[in-house]
């Protein structure tokens, strides 16, 4: 008997026409070998293209570079994997990929397709099978054993590279490298793809390995729709442009889910996308919804999910199933290891083996952070509840545990205040900052979670220990804001009015950042009163300072001085010196706010002595620098140098390196430097905030190093200078200080000559500006647009930009703007003879144009400007207003506005009546000859 086929497989071969053999191979189609029986020749056949393939031309176009025929003369591995969790569309990409390259004819031999089932519950195909399969597609004659069989099919390959009939090969569903390493060509003109949930790697397999990840929002909205147009073109439901996105985000862009959601809508056409996308809200039962069963067939995400799953070792499994127990987006290798109990090596490993299974990503490799898709982290979470509570708690526990331990250690390299050792968990301050800024969401997701689930005391641990990190980027406010309120609930369920007090404190310390000054007042009041209930002097103090503070916010100066007094006589009878200082503090603030800079002074000087002898260094020298400050606003330079000196002597005497970069801001600010100072300077500013990780002081230096360097027309240098500074910001989502950047590094690209680049900084302005609804910020960028437009001999677009200035301003009612913008236009509405009569004839002109006409306010702009133009005799100018206003028709033409010409004629028309009105020609004579008189003696 020959090896690789057994008694069935050899009954379904059949002598075709021509001596040729047709064998059946697996179902998936006929295998015809044409020639005679000497010298057989394959023609391999692959199954049907799929129909959609939204979302992944990227990885077609990296796919096909290594199996293009230019490929081959390179090192290129002849094996290429295509990896990725459960039904995320390996198999659809590989035989897109192979139909393109056979089309193309870079496989004259053809191709072949192999599914080895390697997570099929019946078990997968064997090595040996597999090889079976490929020599009877190759024609090749059976053998006694595998190795034999290998090398007839090694053989028979290597003939067909010698005529140039090159062949690839598609295992589909590996799931080892065991099972495809007899399958792969010895020679470099053949290609072998593919599939596999599991990373495919060995000594002696080496392959070019593909990750594929879920789809794109706007690809995985594109599949949904393409899979409804493809089944009705007029379904009304592709309107539901929305829908069709949310309904994408539900199934977490997952091709699989997204494929039986196309299903579920194309079957049921009555079917309304938004119930689908409200039956899918739901996480606990969106693994149910998403399953389609046709005639006793189901496909469902939890089956696919769940095989991948069966496959791994028990230890495997239980780490699986925990890493659904942080809550938060991913999570790191320290993190995983807490919740598993497990050395941090061993968790390493385990959940590298999740990787390779495809439940589990390291995003990005080698940071140590791992992510799970949002389905499957649904399963795990299924599957966790299935197990002892008292084990899920004790897990939860574990990562409260460690994540507070983490906490209180970078929060002790971000405020240090005495000289004692740092905790060794972190190498530096810029190490503790940026555990904090990866591990943020995770930390404000554990809190919620721990809030949820009967953790109050975790909860105010945490929150205390995150509120200073979170105080120091004010786009972190409203998480600060939602933890603060979190541990106010907490308090009151322990019944703890201490505590109560102390989380409503620190809330009213928050809310002003977003605007809730008066929330602010009242959480600081309910706090005052709790401690005043309870005859709790010391956090009466604190509280009074809490409302001196909110009260200075909501601009009621006078009763934030009264509470800061208070606060200070209550901490002066306790004989409390933190109070004190911090009474002082918010008095000083208080009155340098005011103004009052005599009283300002006094108390800052005494606050300065009284840190001084607690010898608390690093508020001494906060309290000297905001002394400083207060001499400089009195015109005292001088002494406000010599202060802000003082400050930056006591931290660089301690090697607080981070209060030093303070401390050069201040002193700089105080100071009156050269540019050439001040450029060194502040590079040196920049370098000690860089190493520090100090983002925001980092962004203010940034910005004034390119503000002295355009001084000095080092317009290069300052565009980098500002675009970093722009980077930082956008990294912090800070807008408005990103408009002011965008200001001034548009500005030095135009300066440095750079219209292109200037350009597009003006549009991102704008387009920012829009989106914040700042008509007014808008307004300027269009002009700062228009200005660089201008320069770039680009007048037509100048004059557009210019004009939608002129329509916001006239919106906004900023007659003075407008004016500006309109002089900039060639209208001479400011500082000119007879300036207030043009004003008065541009806004006639306006009130008498048709208001409904086609070309809308932008195109009665530019008529009126047209009309004055010709009257005050500026030609030039009035020639590109019309040449604008017959671009604007152009435009409204293309966009189907089929009334533009005629609303045009009927426009030009009544400027014509108008235009007329009030004429003087004898008066424009004489205005003409005056103009070319010759000038007399």
């Amino acid at each position: 008997m020959g090896f690789g086929r057994s008694r069935a497989e050899r009954s379904q071969a059949a002598t075709a026409s021509g001596h040729g053999h047709v064998i059946q191979v697996n179902g998936d189609g006929n295998m015809v070998c044409a020639s005679g029986p000497e010298h057989p020749t394959p023609m391999l056949r692959l199954p049907a293209e799929p129909t959609h393939l939204a979302g992944r031309e990227k990885e077609a176009e990296d796919v096909l570079a290594l199996l293009a025929p230019s490929s081959r003369a390179r090192a290129t591995p002849v094996v290429s994997v295509l990896s990725g969790l459960p039904g995320i569309g390996k198999t659809a990409l590989a035989l897109h990929v192979a139909h393109q390259a056979v089309a193309r004819g870079w496989f004259p031999g053809g191709a072949l397709f192999l599914h080895l089932r390697g997570h099929d519950p019946a078990g997968p195909v064997g090595a040996e099978e597999a090889i079976g399969t490929l020599a009877r597609a190759l024609c090749v004659e059976d053998a006694m054993t595998p190795d034999e069989q290998t090398g007839l099919c090694q053989a028979a390959l290597n003939r067909l590279a010698d005529e140039g009939r090159a062949v690839l090969l598609i295992a589909d569903d590996a799931s080892s490298a065991a099972q495809i390493e007899r399958l792969v060509p010895a020679r470099s003109a053949h290609r072998l793809l593919v599939t596999s949930r599991h990373l495919l790697t060995g000594p002696s397999f080496q392959a070019r390995l593909f990750g594929l990840d879920e789809l794109e929002p706007r690809g995985a909205a594109d599949l949904i729709a393409e899979a409804l147009r493809h089944a009705r073109p007029d379904d009304p439901r592709l309107r539901e442009t929305d829908a069709i996105a949310e309904l994408a985000g539900h199934c977490g862009h997952h091709p699989l889910a997204l494929q039986i959601a196309a299903s579920l809508l194309t079957t049921d056409p009555g079917r309304a996308i938004v119930e689908l996308v409200a039956e899918l809200a739901d996480a606990h039962t969106r693994l149910d919804v998403l399953r389609y069963e046709d005639g006793g067939h189901t496909t469902a995400v939890q089956a696919a999910f769940h095989l991948s799953y069966q496959r791994l070792l028990p230890h495997h499994r239980q780490l699986f199933r925990q890493f659904a127990l942080n809550p938060g987006p991913d999570t790191g290798t320290d993190a995983a290891a807490a919740l598993w109990g497990q050395p941090r090596a061993r968790t390493r490993n385990g959940l590298a083996a999740l990787a390779r299974a495809g439940l589990l990503a390291e995003q990005p490799v080698g940071s140590g952070r791992w992510r799970m898709h949002d389905l499957l982290r649904v399963y795990a979470a299924r599957l966790v509840e299935g197990d002892s509570a008292t084990w899920r708690n004790a897990a939860f526990a574990r990562l409260l545990k460690h994540c507070q331990k983490l906490v209180q250690a970078a929060n002790a390299h971000l405020h240090t205040i005495d000289d004692g050792p740092l905790p060794d968990d972190f190498r530096d301050r810029a190490h503790a900052v940026q555990w904090l800024e990866d591990e943020r969401a995770n930390l404000m997701a554990l809190i919620a979670r721990a809030a949820m689930t009967g953790h109050p005391r975790a909860v105010l641990d945490l929150q205390e220990k995150m509120r200073p990190f979170l105080l120091s980027r004010r786009s972190y406010a409203t998480e600060a804001v939602t933890v603060s309120q979190l541990a106010v609930d907490c308090a009151r369920e322990i019944d703890h009015p201490c505590c109560e007090a102390t989380a409503l404190n620190y809330l009213s310390q928050i809310l002003p950042d977003c605007g809730r000054v008066e929330e602010a007042v009242e959480a600081a009041s309910k706090s005052l009163d709790i401690s005043r209930s309870r005859g709790d002097r010391a956090r009466q103090a604190t509280a009074l300072t809490s409302l001196g503070a909110a009260l200075q916010r909501a601009e009621r100066f006078e009763d934030a001085v009264k509470a800061h007094t208070e606060s200070l006589t209550v901490s002066r009878e306790l004989g409390d010196q933190g109070c004190i200082g911090k009474a002082l503090m918010g008095l000083a603030d208080t009155l340098h706010e005011t103004r009052r800079y005599d009283e300002a002074t006094d108390v800052l000087n005494e606050s300065v002595r009284h840190f001084a002898a607690m010898d608390d260094w690093h508020a001494e020298g906060l309290q000297l620098m905001r002394l400083g400050d207060t001499l400089f606003a009195m015109k005292q330079s001088a002494e406000a140098v010599e202060t802000v000196r003082r400050a930056l002597a006591l931290y660089q005497e301690r090697g607080d390196e981070h209060h030093q970069a303070i401390a050069l801001q201040n002193l700089w600010s105080v100071s009156d430097l050269s540019a050439e100072e001040a450029v060194d300077n502040y590079q040196r500013l920049v370098a000690i905030c860089h190493k520090v990780w100090d983002r925001a002081l980092e962004s203010v230096a940034l910005n004034a190093l390119g503000d002295r360097l355009k001084q000095l027309n080092r317009y290069e240098e300052a565009v980098a200078a500002y675009r970093e500074a722009a980077a930082i910001h956008e990294e912090r989502d800070e807008e408005r200080l990103l408009l002011k950047v965008l200001n001034s590094l548009g500005i030095a690209l135009r300066t440095a000559g750079r219209i292109t680049e200037a350009v597009e900084v003006h549009e991102r302005e704008i387009e920012l500006a829009r989106a914040r609804g700042d008509m007014h910020k808008e307004a300027e960028a269009l002009e700062r647009l228009a200005t660089t437009l201008r320069c770039g001999r680009r007048r037509l677009q100048a004059v557009e930009a210019r004009i939608k200035a002129v329509g916001i301003y006239r919106e906004q009612n900023d007659t003075w703007c407008e004016d500006r913008t309109l002089a900039d236009l060639g209208l001479r509405v400011r500082d000119a003879p007879r300036a207030e009569r043009t004003r008065a004839g541009y806004t006639w002109v306006l009130a008498n144009l048709p208001s409904n006409n086609a070309l809308g306010e932008e195109g009665r702009t530019l008529a009126a400007l047209m009309v004055m133009q010709m009257r005050a005799g500026h030609v030039i100018a009035a020639f590109w207003a019309w040449v604008t206003m017959i671009k604007c028709l152009c435009r409204l033409q293309d966009e189907g506005v089929d009334e533009a010409p005629w609303q045009y004629i009927r426009t030009v028309t009544q400027l014509s009546k108008t235009s007329l009105q009030g004429a003087h020609p004898f008066r424009a004579f004489i205005a003409l000859r005056n103009r070319f008189r010759r000038p007399t003696t």
